[in-house]
């Protein structure tokens, strides 16, 4: 079975398509997906931190 966004998972739970330990066992997985492009997201700012703040002494060595 493969994952439901959260709103569908709601929705199925709701309808009696999913069993509880089923939805839950769904959300756990969008969790873990969420939890996986955050960290993706946080690397990528720390890299465009550490370009901006290479750029900015760039820009003051040249003053």
């Amino acid at each position: 079975m493969g994952t439901y966004g959260l709103d569908g998972v709601i929705c199925a739970w709701e309808r009696g398509q999913l069993t509880t330990e089923q939805a839950i066992g769904q959300i756990l997985l969008l969790l873990q997906e969420l939890e996986e492009r955050l960290r993706i997201l946080e690397r990528r700012l720390e890299r465009y931190v550490e370009y901006v703040r290479h750029i900015g002494a760039t820009k003051e060595s040249r003053s």
